[in-house]
């Protein structure tokens, strides 16, 4: 169930923890054999609320008057709450607060190499209006023994891990499940993947070769017919844009495309470079193979310019010493 929060968004300051790039998760398999993909299971609801966000996200239906007691759906902050718990379970930086640490399981902590911590006490009941604290307001700062778990980043709810052997990716499962435990966080088992040669990742599949389209996106393209309208192109170039890595040469083919004007568009006239490089591109987007990066050799980088802003830029370079 999703509420329609936006007044509520409109007084709510926007967090400022950052989501991380889409490529994050998708680096870091250069030595990896056998694969898994872990989506979580109800989402944003594993993360509890404060009293007074409970008052915020009040809601009235057919059925009465109700609270969230945990984080809904539609709240502008809730992904970066939830990535912040998330990377939390993954790296290790605080732990719970000692009331919710009383509910986990003993087993649990003694994997972790946690003790139970003194509850705090207070003489006075905090009201419900001001209760603001969380557990990274409390910042209980966790043991070293809860370090990284996977060494990884994730997007959101999606975590993506190689390991060499079958082994190690046993033993590096069977850790990250116990943190996930302490947290309360659950796996979507329909919708994981486990011990994978190749697994699913943001539209992505990576193997030990590389990273390469999902197939079925990769075909929806290589059957695109050419756009009759200025958005139409546009959007293409859109969805492109999100695989551009794959392209070599990307912006110098893609300039044509960028270059339409709805007039051009509609008259069908001088199309003949733009359909051209509309095949290049999907030809191009449909069979990419995107291999890991050797870390033990030099990296170089080649930046791309197309020949309009390099050449705007030397005739600006030689004015500049002609006027000297």
């Amino acid at each position: 169930m999703c509420i329609d929060y936006r007044v509520v968004n409109g007084f709510i300051q926007l967090s400022n923890y950052p989501l991380p790039l889409i490529d994050d998760p998708l680096i870091g398999f250069e030595s990896a054999m056998w694969f898994m993909s872990l989506d979580m299971a109800s989402g944003f609801w594993a993360i509890r609320m404060t009293e007074r966000a409970k008052l915020i996200t009040t809601f009235v239906c057919p059925f009465g008057h109700f609270q969230w007691v945990r984080m809904p759906f539609g709240l502008k902050n809730a992904p970066l709450v939830y990535q912040a718990v998330i990377n939390n379970c993954l790296w290790g930086f605080v732990r719970l607060a000692p009331e919710e640490e009383a509910e986990v399981d003993q087993d649990v902590l003694e994997v972790l190499g946690l003790h139970p911590s003194k509850r705090e006490e207070s003489g006075s009941q905090v009201s419900a209006l001001t209760d603001t604290v969380t557990v990274f307001q409390r910042n209980i700062p966790a043991p070293a023994s809860m370090g990284p778990v996977l060494g990884r980043s994730s997007y959101i709810d999606d975590i993506a891990h190689g390991a060499p052997t079958w082994d190690q990716r046993c033993d590096d499962l069977d850790a990250f499940l116990f943190r996930l435990r302490y947290w309360n966080i659950s796996v979507s088992l329909p919708k994981s993947e486990f011990g994978k040669l190749s697994i699913p990742c943001l539209s992505h599949e990576i193997s030990a070769e590389g990273i390469r389209a999902v197939p079925k996106i990769a075909k929806g393209v290589q059957d695109l017919p050419f756009p009759k309208t200025l958005k139409g192109v546009q959007s293409f170039l859109g969805n492109l844009n999100y695989y551009h890595k794959f392209i070599e040469d990307f912006p110098v083919v893609a300039v044509v495309q960028y270059e339409f004007s709805d007039g051009q568009v509609h008259s069908e006239r001088d199309l003949t470079r733009a359909k051209a490089a509309f095949e290049i591109l999907k030809k191009i987007v449909s069979t990419p193979l995107l291999r890991h990066p050797d870390r033990s050799k030099p990296f170089v980088i080649i930046p791309h310019a197309n020949r309009w802003p390099l050449a705007q830029s030397w005739v600006k370079n030689m004015m500049e010493r002609s006027d000297q």
